[in-house]
């Protein structure tokens, strides 16, 4: 029997599976389903008989461990199946819960929320599909509840979730239980130290010249008697601007929800440190799964690297994707790690300026607070 540390645990029905040709597991920030795929090559026995591979089947729950440790919850996705006179082949993708809220339309009688806070939103669209949403250390104000909001048709749970997220400034993943997680953009002492010649076996950077950036998020309000067209548009805005070095570019974004300044200018420094996060881009390979810390790595996880190299030195990178495999070859985990920004001085959001139409009227447009009117549900703090 392998060893703990590289052994792929599948749990069906009470029934562990471990016996693999190879295995290949992956967790990212984007895409957010925890995915791992599978394979197996059975001989045939007496009367055609053959092991493993035949209790698998799609749609069954299934729980993933590596190396010990639970790694995703969830269902099987895939069946590819191959036989001869000799041999049964299989190949099995596992999926994480939350594939079933990235694939699934949220019905459109459910299509209209007021006073609906990103919590309560979450409860109502992702408990028909059997997914929480908890919450992570999540930003001050993250629980401000929404004016109004429409579902878009055809619209998931997930892309809805995703573009609430940023006037919210919450980052979403999947975790190992099949959850969804909103997170603040938060520092904390690295998980894990790479250093070249002692736990990397191949790594490589990509790293960009970044400019100044200036990003403006315009939102409009609903129309009333006391109000024109010209004010209703562009009605509010947000502007985020950071340091960079030798030339500057400029970015215009419509906001596609009713939202105040505050809203947009969460929306302008979100979309501003994501756009900073790939200043910096380092794939490392290391040797087996666990980290020196005897855990799995996961994403967001901040990771230091000392890599003469790469002329790199820094410990401010955070995991994008870690992706385990097992072969012939033995076990390898990869990182992509990005510099992620975790708040940042640089980025500062401007005042907001009147329109013109505005500007024009001795009546300019005042935010107005959100209505309360709707349950704002349950907040889990964990």
């Amino acid at each position: 029997m392998p060893k703990i540390e590289e052994t792929c645990e599948v749990t069906i029905n009470g029934k562990i599976f471990r016996d693999w040709d190879s295995v290949t597991a992956t967790a990212s920030s984007n895409p957010v389903v925890r995915m791992v795929t599978l394979s197996v090559t059975e001989k045939v026995g007496a009367n055609g008989a053959v092991g493993q591979s035949l209790q698998i089947k799609p749609g069954d729950a299934a729980t993933i461990k590596l190396a010990g440790q639970l790694f995703a919850s969830g269902h099987i996705h895939e069946r590819q199946v191959a036989y001869d006179a000799n041999n049964h082949s299989i190949r099995v993708t596992f999926a994480s819960q939350v594939l079933k809220a990235v694939k699934q339309s949220i019905p459109l009688k459910d299509g209209e929320f007021k006073g609906y806070s990103f919590q309560a939103i979450a409860n109502k669209v992702l408990g028909p599909v059997g997914v929480a949403l908890k919450a992570l250390n999540p930003p001050a104000g993250w629980d401000k509840a929404f004016k109004y909001l429409n579902i878009e048709p055809g619209e998931t749970p997930f892309s809805l979730l995703s573009r609430l997220s940023k006037y919210r400034g919450i980052w979403l993943h999947d975790d190992k239980n099949g959850n969804l997680i909103a997170r603040g953009n938060t520092d904390k002492q690295p998980a894990a130290e790479f250093v070249e010649g002692r736990n990397i076996l191949a790594a490589s950077c990509l790293a960009q010249n970044a400019p100044d950036t200036s990003i403006s998020v315009t939102g409009q309000q609903r129309g009333s008697d006391n109000s024109t067209p010209a004010q209703n548009r562009g009605a509010f805005s947000g502007k985020a601007d950071a340091k960079g070095s030798n030339y500057t570019t400029e970015r215009q974004m419509q906001a596609d929800i009713p939202a105040d300044s505050d809203d947009l200018k969460q929306a302008a420094g979100y979309s501003q440190l994501l756009s900073l996060s790939q200043q910096v881009i380092v794939r490392i390979v290391y040797q087996g799964w666990l980290l020196s810390s005897g855990s799995l790595p996961e994403v967001f996880d901040q990771i230091s690297i000392d890599s003469p190299m790469l002329m790199l030195k820094t410990s401010d990178l955070k995991i994008a994707e870690v992706t385990f495999t097992q072969d012939q070859g033995g076990s390898r985990t990869t990182l992509i790690a990005q510099k992620w920004i975790g708040s940042p001085v640089d980025v500062q959001s401007t005042p907001t300026e009147q329109t013109d139409a505005q500007k024009a009227t001795s009546t300019p447009i005042a935010p107005t607070p959100p209505t309360t009117d709707g349950p704002k549900g349950q907040e889990v703090i964990f």
